[in-house]
């Protein structure tokens, strides 16, 4: 279309679209145009690094409507192929697992009230934490959450949620609305809440808040959840003992299997590693999914 949203009904126009990386390198991709004759052109681009770009799009010179505009390239996961980990992380009964920015793996122990820090070769560096119901102390902790230097546990056995803000700890004590069934994670697609084996709309015109939408029932005891970019679901199966791959329509695709007792699952959104708690053989398993 023109710039002024009209349609041209005819081919041999000029035609012009190149990806540009927004990163410090600049890389351009020339786009490959294909002239249908009719007014329609399909364009190819392959991008050569994930990360934001901009697409310009010219015709005869002059941008089209909404040119340039801005897009984030994301690398497609091969979940397909996932076999054997990468690496092995030792601790004692893992149950969740967060990456902090400096790439230090942050793990909560449940049956020792800790956290366990290990760097990314899997040596382990410290412990946070430890028995009893004070500020720093743990009472099986599972979930954990952590963005730049601030923390949050889910202090199970105290009923609340630990925060350390700045390095030092306060408790924070959360009520939810109705009553959870001992739900370990969850997750979000950006338009749903998701609990391993239910789906709970957030907002949707369709349905009230809080109704069930969908329900993955191919799966045994689900304990641990991760959406990606894409929209696949990662699903620890406690008495399955595997880790299960769902497509953005809910359709198994993949399962992992010969682990023992899944507990928490995540995504680095660095380095795009997976990480399962392997909780029955007190471990954690880094996958590498590209």
């Amino acid at each position: 279309m023109t710039s002024k949203g009209e349609r041209y009904p005819y081919g041999g126009l000029q035609v012009k679209a190149e990806l540009r990386s927004k990163s410090h390198d600049g890389a351009v991709v020339p786009g490959e145009v294909e002239d249908h004759g009719d007014g329609t052109y399909t364009i190819t681009l392959t991008p050569q690094a994930a990360g934001p770009h901009q697409l310009p799009i010219t015709i005869d010179g002059q941008h089209l409507q909404n040119s340039p505009c801005d897009l984030d390239v994301i690398r497609h996961r091969q979940y397909n192929t996932l076999c054997n980990p990468e690496l092995v992380i030792h601790c004692s009964c893992p149950s969740c697992i967060a990456i902090h920015d400096s790439g230090d793996i942050y793990v909560t122990c449940y049956i020792n009230n800790s956290i366990a820090v290990s760097d990314q070769a899997g040596q382990q560096k410290r412990t946070i934490g430890s028995s009893g119901s004070g500020d720093g102390q743990f009472n099986y902790p599972y979930g954990f959450f952590i963005k730049g230097d601030v923390m949050f546990v889910a202090n199970c056995g105290n009923h609340c949620i630990q925060k350390t803000p700045g390095g030092s700890w306060e408790l924070r004590y959360w009520a939810p609305p109705a009553p959870l069934q001992s739900r370990r994670s969850m997750a979000s697609d950006g338009a749903s809440i998701l609990q391993p084996g239910v789906q709970i709309p957030s907002k949707s015109s369709h349905a009230p808040e809080g109704t069930y939408v969908r329900s993955n029932g191919d799966v045994k005891h689900p304990t641990g959840i991760v959406i990606d970019e894409e929209g696949y679901s990662l699903v620890n199966e406690w008495t399955g003992h595997c880790l299960s791959i769902f497509d953005p329509q809910g359709k198994k695709i993949h399962t992992v299997g010969n682990l023992n007792n899944l507990d928490g699952v995540m995504l680095d959104p660095k380095s795009g590693s997976m990480y399962v708690a392997n909780c029955g053989a007190n471990t954690v398993l880094k996958y590498s999914v590209y």
